[in-house]
C-alpha cells in the first residue's frame, strides 16, 4: 500500500494530464530542475510545473510574462509534495514568452546559465516568431538580473531567427537587434543600422514608435545632432507622446533656475496635462528646489501634487532627513517624516502595485523603504529630545538588511536612554554579524562598563571581533569562484599601459567606478584605507577602472576628482567600444552590469571574487578586502 506522501504526489501528477483524447499525449518537458506539463505551451493556456531542487527551505518562485522588452513578474504559489514542489501558471493570451526564476538564500537557480525560458506556440504547434525574438531580448537585456551569464551570440541568434521567420516583426525589435549585433560585430552592426535608417526614411509615414527607433539608431551611430533633430520632428508630430513628455521632464531636471522649472511644468500642463511618471518627477524636482530655498509652503504645495505615493513619500523623507541631520525645523521634519510612513503603509494594500514587480517583490520594496523612512523619523524624534519614541521607531528600522549606520543609531539611543543590557545584546549581535560601524564600539563600551564595571571590555570586544572575522571569512569562502579572467590592456592617467598578463603572480583588485556614481564615491574612503594598508606589499595591486563615462574632458575630470579628494588611486581608463559609445570594452568583457563592482583576481590569473555594490560600511569593506586578498593567496579557490 502506498504511503500518503506517494499518493499525494501521484494525485498532483494525474491532475497534470490532459483529458483530450484526440491529441497525442504531451508528456511535457524537463529543463534542469524544472518539469513543465506542456512542451509547447500556448498563450491563454494553464500549465503545471514541478521543481525538483528539494531541500528544507522552499525557494521563492516567480514567472515573468514576456512581451518584447517588457516583463511582468508574478509569484508562484508552490506546494510541497513528496520530493518536489508543485505549482501552476496561467499564461495570458497577450504574452510572447515566459521565464521562470527560483531563488533561495539570495541566489538564483540559473540552470547552468541556460535559465528557464519558454517559447510559446500557435495552435499548430509552431513556435511563434514574436516568442523567439522576445526570448532573445530577455536573454540579452534582463538575464543579468537573475544571475544568468548568456553568450551574446546566443541571445542574438533568437532575434535573427525570428525576423527571418517573419520579417513583418522586424520593426518591433530593430533597437534590440541593432544593439545585439553591434556588440557582436561592429562592422555588421553599422551596416545594419545604415540599412534600417534608410528603410525608415523611405516609409510613407512614421508612427511614434518608428521615431523612437530612429533616434536610437542615430544614437548608436553616435550622431547626436541627427538624433536630436529627429526627436524634435517626433515631438512636433506627437506633442503628447513619450518623447515630448521626456523632453519636458529633462528640462525641469536640468534647469538650474526654479523659475525655468516652473515654466516647463506649465508647458507640460498646457500641452500634455496627464499625470504620470514624468509629471511626478517634475513635481519632485520643483518641490526639492523650494526646500532648498526653505519656502516650506510651496514645498508642501508641489510635493502634495505628486500622484505616486512612493515618489511623494521619497521627497518627504529626503527633506526630513536633511532637516534632522542639521537639527533645523524639527516640527516640519516630524510632520513630513510621519507622512512618508503613512503613505507607504497605505501602499500595503498593493492596489497600486507596478506591473514591473510581483506582489512579493513590491512588498519587499515597501518594507525596505519603510525601514529606511523609520530610520529618518527616529532621528527626528531623537533630535526633538523624545528618546523613548526614537527607540520605538528605530526598532522598526532594524532588519537583516538594515545598514550599519541605522544599527548604530539603535544602539546609541538605547545607551543614551540607559537601557544598557539591551544595548549590549544588540551591539553584540551587530558586531558578530559584521553589521556595525566603528562608532558602535564606543556606545557598546559605555553600556558595557556601566553594566559590568569590573569586567575587561577590551577583551570582550576582541572576542566579538574575532567571531565577526571568522563569520565573514566563512561567508567569503562560500562566495569564492574560479573563473577565467579576460585579458585587458588599458592606459592609466599618465599614459602608461597596464596589462593583466604583466600582473601574473599577484592578487589584483579591479574597482570599476565613475565620477557620477554615488555609491562608488561613498566607498572610496574605505578603499583608500585598503590601498594604504597594502601599499608596501608587492604581490597586491589595486586598480580603479573608470568606465561608462564619455566627454571631451573625461580624463581631466577624473584626474581632478582624484586630486581634490587626495586619493592615491592607480586609475585606469576603460575604453568605449567606439568613439562616443555607451558600451565600454573591459567592463563588458568582465560582464559587469552595475557599479561599483570589485573584481578580485588571484595570483594564478583567475577571478576569485566578484563584489557588487556598497552597503555603506567602510570598516566592513576594509576587512572584506583584506580577507579576499588573504583567501586568493591560500590556493583555496574552488575547482572550475
Amino acid at each position: 500500500m502506498k504511503n500518503l506522501t506517494q499518493m499525494l504526489a501521484l494525485a498532483v501528477l494525474v491532475s497534470f494530464s490532459s483529458c483530450e483524447e484526440d491529441k497525442p499525449e504531451d508528456k511535457g518537458m524537463e529543463m534542469g530542475n524544472l518539469y513543465v506539463s506542456n512542451s509547447k505551451p500556448q498563450p491563454g493556456e494553464e500549465i503545471y510545473i514541478r521543481y525538483t531542487k528539494k531541500d528544507s527551505v522552499m525557494p521563492d518562485a516567480m514567472v515573468s510574462y514576456l512581451k518584447g522588452n517588457d516583463f511582468y513578474p508574478q509569484d508562484i504559489e508552490l506546494k510541497d509534495s513528496a520530493n518536489a514542489y508543485y505549482g501552476k501558471v496561467s499564461i495570458p493570451d497577450t504574452i510572447h514568452a515566459i521565464a521562470f526564476n527560483f531563488k533561495k538564500d539570495e541566489k538564483y537557480d540559473t540552470n547552468n546559465d541556460k535559465g528557464y525560458v519558454l517559447s510559446l506556440y500557435d495552435e499548430n504547434g509552431k513556435e511563434m516568431p514574436h516568442s523567439m525574438a522576445t526570448k532573445g531580448v530577455y536573454l540579452s537585456n534582463a538575464a543579468s538580473l537573475f544571475d544568468l551569464k548568456v553568450e551574446k551570440d546566443s541571445a542574438f541568434s533568437y532575434m535573427e531567427k525570428a525576423v527571418k521567420m517573419d520579417s513583418s516583426i522586424r520593426e518591433d525589435y530593430d533597437t534590440y537587434y541593432a544593439n545585439a549585433l553591434l556588440s557582436l560585430d561592429k562592422e555588421k552592426g553599422d551596416s545594419y543600422i545604415a540599412e534600417r535608417i534608410d528603410y525608415y526614411k523611405k516609409k510613407d509615414s512614421l508612427n511614434s514608435e518608428n521615431y523612437s527607433t530612429l533616434v536610437a539608431l542615430y544614437n548608436n551611430k553616435n550622431d547626436k545632432a541627427k538624433a536630436d533633430s529627429i526627436s524634435q520632428v517626433a515631438i512636433t508630430k506627437f506633442p503628447k507622446g513619450e518623447m515630448a513628455k521626456r523632453e519636458l521632464m529633462m528640462k525641469v531636471v536640468q534647469s538650474p533656475e526654479l523659475e525655468d522649472k516652473l515654466k516647463h511644468l506649465e508647458t507640460y500642463n498646457q500641452k500634455i496635462g496627464t499625470a504620470g511618471y514624468e509629471k511626478d518627477i517634475m513635481l519632485r524636482y520643483i518641490a526639492s528646489a523650494y526646500a532648498d530655498k526653505k519656502d516650506w509652503e510651496n514645498f508642501k504645495k508641489y510635493a502634495s501634487k505628486i500622484d505616486d505615493p512612493r515618489t511623494q513619500a521619497g521627497i518627504y523623507n529626503s527633506v526630513a532627513w536633511d532637516l534632522a541631520e542639521k537639527g533645523e525645523n524639527l516640527e516640519l521634519a516630524s510632520e513630513i517624516s510621519a507622512k512618508s510612513l503613512e503613505l507607504l503603509d497605505a501602499e500595503s494594500t498593493l492596489e497600486k502595485k507596478p506591473d514591473m514587480w510581483s506582489k512579493k517583490q513590491f512588498r519587499n520594496s515597501l518594507e525596505y523603504g519603510r525601514a529606511m523612512y523609520a530610520d529618518t523619523y527616529a532621528l527626528v524624534k531623537y533630535k526633538q529630545g523624545d528618546l523613548e519614541k526614537a527607540i520605538e521607531i528605530q526598532k522598526q528600522a532594524i532588519s537583516e538588511k538594515s545598514s550599519a549606520d541605522a544599527n548604530t543609531r539603535y544602539v546609541q539611543f538605547l545607551t543614551e536612554a540607559g537601557h544598557d543590557k539591551k544595548a549590549i545584546k544588540e551591539a553584540e549581535d551587530f558586531i558578530k554579524d559584521n553589521r556595525a560601524s566603528a562608532e558602535m564600539e564606543d556606545y557598546l563600551k559605555t553600556a558595557y562598563t556601566r553594566e559590568n564595571p569590573n569586567q575587561d571590555f577590551d577583551g570582550f570586544l576582541v572576542s566579538l571581533k574575532e567571531e565577526a572575522l571568522a563569520n565573514q571569512r566563512m561567508e567569503l569562502k562560500k562566495d569564492m569562484i574560479n573563473e577565467e579572467a579576460p585579458s585587458f590592456k588599458l592606459k592609466d592617467l599618465q599614459g602608461n599601459e597596464i596589462t593583466l598578463a604583466d600582473l601574473k603572480g599577484k592578487t589584483v583588485i579591479l574597482d570599476f567606478w565613475a565620477t557620477w556614481c554615488g555609491p562608488c564615491k561613498m566607498s572610496f574612503p574605505g578603499m583608500q584605507k585598503a590601498v594604504e594598508k597594502y601599499k608596501d606589499q608587492e604581490n597586491v595591486e589595486f586598480f580603479f577602472v573608470n568606465t561608462w563615462e564619455n566627454g571631451e574632458n573625461r580624463k581631466e575630470d577624473v584626474s581632478k576628482f582624484i586630486k581634490e579628494n587626495n586619493y592615491s588611486f592607480h586609475v585606469l581608463m576603460d575604453e568605449p567600444v567606439t568613439e562616443g559609445s555607451r558600451e565600454f570594452l573591459v567592463v563588458s568583457d568582465f560582464e559587469i552590469s552595475g557599479i561599483p563592482t570589485k573584481i578580485i583576481i588571484g595570483p594564478d590569473g583567475r577571478i576569485n571574487f566578484k563584489s557588487v555594490g556598497y552597503d555603506g560600511n567602510n570598516a566592513k569593506l576594509l576587512q572584506e578586502i583584506g580577507l579576499m586578498i588573504e583567501l586568493t593567496q591560500e590556493n583555496e579557490s574552488p575547482q572550475a
